[in-house]
Parts: C-alpha cells; structure tokens; sequence
C-alpha cells in the first residue's frame, strides 16, 4: 500500500473497537467501493473472522443500504465448502451495516495467474468443476451471482486440505429468483446492467432478465481464459466487448492455443457453454460439471501425446495449479470480498442435462486447430505425415472392418491416423449388429466397441468376403497383419475394462 493508504489504515477509527458487541476489529486488510474489510475476532467463541463494514456516507443511501442487506441474506443461506461462509450480519447502534464471514488465507486465481501463468489443462478444468459445484447450490436456493470472474474466485489454504481450495466469493449483487421475488425494482430496472464486461453474458449485457444460465456462460469465460491465456473477447472499450457477447462467436481454443492438451471434446463441451441464447448451454451447473469431468481423460491422453512428441508443433506446458505452494504474505479473503471493480452500465432497450449433452454438438464439424506444420524436410528427403497409431477393437474380437465396400482387415486391428484424419468404418459379426464408426487419432492408444448381439426377429446381415482394401506406403506398417480372433484381454487384443470412447 502507499504512504496515504498505510496512514489511513493506522488511523482508522474502528481499529480497536467492538461492532456490534461482539466484534473486536484487530487490523484494516482492504478497502472498496462500498466498504472496509478489517480482521476481526468474534467474542464468546474466539473465531476470526473478516468483518466487512459498509461506508456511513451510504447508508443513507436507500438503494445501496437495500443492497447490502441482500447481499448478507443471499451469502447467509450458502453452505457449501467451495462457497465463503458468511456467519452474521446486520446493523450495530452506532449505524455500522456490517458482514461476518469466514477469514481465508491464499490467494485471488488473479494473482495466481499473474504469478504463475496459465495453469495445466487439467488443472484448470478442476478449478472450473470446483466453481460449479459452489453455483450449483447457490442456483438450487434460488441465487444467481452475476459477477463471476478471476478477482471472484480465491485459492484458500484450508487446514486438512493439501491443496488450494477454490471458493467463489462476493454473491454481493446476486438476485433472487424465486417466481415470488423475481421482479426487484432495485436491480432489474429495464436497460440497467450489473457485472464485469469480460464476463459478461449476452443476455446480462443487454440487461435482459437473468436466471442460473447466465452465470454458466460466465464459468464458460473463465475456462477459456484458464485454457488459452486471455478471454475470448477484449477490448479498451467495455461497450465493444458487451457487443462482441452479444453478436460474436470466440475464436476456437484450440486454435488459440495449439500447444495445450485441449481435446475436441473439452472445446466442444466449451462452446456449448458459451451458447449466445441460454437454451444453448447446459440445463445447469451439475451437468456441466458432469459434462467437464468427462472430457478429463481425454486431455490426460492428448498430454501423453504431445509430451511423447508423437504431434508435430506442439510442446508441453508446465506449472501446476493445485500443487504450487501459495504465498500467503498474509493475504485475506478480505481483499475480495469487497464491491471494486464491478461496472454498472446502462443500455438501449428443467430438463436435467447429462453429460452426454455434448453429443449433441455437431460431429462432423471441422477441427477449428489446423495441425500445426513440421519443419520442411530437406529438399533430397520425403518428410513422412505424422500420425498416431490406434488400436480397433470389438468386444467380441474378430470382427471384419469395411471402410465402404472395401475390406481393411479384422478387429484387433492398428491403423496409422494423422492429425485431421477421420476414416469412416463399419464392423460386421456373425451373429451380431453392424456398428458404423467414425476412427480418429484423438482415440489413441484404443478404440474399443462393443457389437450388440444380433435380435431374433432379424438374422444377422451375412459377412461377405471381400478383397482387402490396398494401403498407402505412408499407412503400411511391417508389424500390422489382422489378427485372429481371441478372447478379450491382453493375449486376445481386447480390454474388457477399457473406456469405450
């Protein structure tokens, strides 16, 4: 802090006193538009705690006095562990508006990220499900935040707990919902907008009504700047990036950050979050949760991949979220907690969704992240694709596959895939349903299907024989043959406990 700050913060009449009798104000930790927070200890149970004190030159200030009272209802009522805990609020005698919450030490993912850079992708993705399990009890109570972004977001230090524990802070201008409290004069006057531009929903920068979906496309915001570096839409001007959530689509991560372990489905799973209408995106927080932990083994196997160096261009990040140590320099939630940087702005006029919601999204789009170019070889060499090997299986083995009229062999069977390449493939089985596939080489090391027998009512389609298909030099390999069928398990080519992608 400066010169004026640190006197201001010696001389502060409050450093010393009881709010509320039962407070006793030991220290001054920040400062913000609407308040102090200051480290208090709470008399009769000797529990630090952060003491948020509102402004006196607001309290007579009927809309900002209303406001803060919210504030402490709406943050009274959460108890999740990803949530601060607010343990009292009120007004003393002497007129001081006042907010006890839980006293955290760690640090804001602001500062995280200005001191560590972009987290692994991973990582990243399990600071995001950690924020929605935070919103999806807050949704469930009738709360939407409206606000969510890096500076809301604190990596605590929690004893019992090795690493950080992300808690969402500031419901400070979250709405109730609830059909009876829906229309709140205070903060839903028409053309009015509440948040942070950055992060701002489409529908919240129009200064539309907002439910729950607003604050999933917020999170959205926030895992694409974990995964890429920045958000998805910049700009000096705050009325050009509301515009830009209004009208334009983000620029595809992968092709932002070709050198991360981002896989197709996370960047689908993304985009689906990032829906311009709300019923766009996830039906609520608990699915896209669940749709997040899904994509997690993916991105394990495309870091083995760029770690092995089997993709051309592409390096490995380093750095870890969870596992770094936090400073703690006695930073405090408190610093947080306050109402800084929050933009208000005027402007011109259940179904449950699983995880496999992402199986919605087009799969015959296009990759968004071209390949990223090997060196040119030497003008007297042939420079060779780079591809990754991938392992077909059926469950049960011995399986004929057809890439249109043509046969390439019988399951298990290895095929040499190059980054953008998707063969379209039908497996057929005496006895048992024909299965149409699309191989890619994101299903490295294996693809493994499981063939539904046959039903009574119709005989099997007959398997006829047919030529094999020739292969390209570049596909040839000396050690691929078709195999002969087996049973499932490590001599017989086929993992009965694999993941079936």
């Amino acid at each position: 802090m400066d010169a004026e700050e640190f006197h201001a913060a010696q001389n502060d009449p409050l450093l010393g006193q009881t709010v509320a009798g039962r407070f006793h104000v030991l220290a001054r930790v920040g400062v913000g538009g609407m308040g102090t927070v200051y480290r208090a200890e709470q008399a009769g149970l000797d529990r630090p705690v952060a003491l948020k004190v509102l402004k006196k030159e607001l309290i007579s200030d009927r809309d900002t006095v209303a406001r803060f009272h919210r504030e402490a209802k709406a943050m009274s009522m959460l108890m999740h562990p990803n949530t601060v805990r607010v343990f009292d609020f009120g007004e003393d005698d002497d007129g001081h508006l006042f907010l006890a919450m839980e006293l955290l030490e760690g640090e804001l993912l602001t500062a995280w990220s200005e001191r560590e850079g972009t987290p692994p992708v991973d990582e990243a993705v399990e600071v995001v499900r950690e924020i929605l399990r935070s919103l999806a009890e807050a949704h469930s109570k009738g709360i939407i935040h409206r606000d969510l972004k890096p500076d809301n977001i604190f990596l605590a230090r929690v004893e019992g707990h090795t690493d950080p524990v992300v808690k969402v802070l500031d419901f400070g201008i979250a709405k109730v919902f609830r059909d009876e409290m829906k229309i709140d004069q205070l903060e839903t006057q028409a053309g009015t907008v509440f948040g942070t531009p950055r992060y701002m929903s489409p529908e919240q920068a129009q200064g539309k009504a907002l439910d729950h979906r607003s604050d999933l496309y917020s999170v959205g915001v926030l895992l694409y700047q974990l995964l890429t570096g920045r958000p998805p839409f910049v700009d000096d001007d705050a009325v050009v990036v509301m515009a830009k959530h209004i009208r334009e689509a983000p620029e595809a991560p992968r092709k932002i950050a070709a050198d991360r372990p981002i896989p197709r489905r996370l960047e689908k799973v993304l985009m689906k979050a990032l829906g311009k209408e709300p019923e766009d995106r996830f039906a609520d927080a608990d699915a896209f949760e669940a749709a997040l932990a899904g994509c997690l083994p993916e991105v394990e196997r495309e870091a083995e991949r760029l770690a092995s160096g089997r993709t051309s261009g592409f390096v490995q990040t380093v750095g870890s979220l969870p596992r770094v140590p936090l400073a703690i320099g006695g930073a405090l939630v408190a610093a947080a907690l306050i109402l800084a940087g929050t933009v208000v702005v005027t402007s011109g006029p259940d179904e449950v969704a699983e995880a496999r919601d992402v199986a919605t999204l087009p799969d015959d789009s296009t990759d968004p992240s071209p390949a990223a170019a090997s060196p040119p070889a030497p003008a007297d060499e042939v420079a060779e694709p780079a591809t990754t090997d991938v392992e077909l299986r059926s469950e049960p083995p011995g399986a004929t596959i057809l890439e249109g009229d043509d046969e390439v062999g019988r399951t298990p069977h290895r095929f040499a895939l190059g980054a953008d390449e998707a063969r379209q493939l039908t497996l057929r089985l005496e006895g048992h349903e024909e299965a149409e596939i699309e191989l890619t080489a994101e299903a490295a090391p294996a693809r493994r299907v499981e063939l539904a027998e046959a039903r009574d009512d119709r005989p099997a389609r007959p398997v006829a024989a047919r030529p094999t298909r020739p292969r390209s030099p570049s596909r040839e390999r000396p050690d691929e043959r078709p195999a002969e069928p087996g049973p499932a398990g490590p001599e017989g080519g086929g993992d009965p406990y694999e993941r079936f992608d």
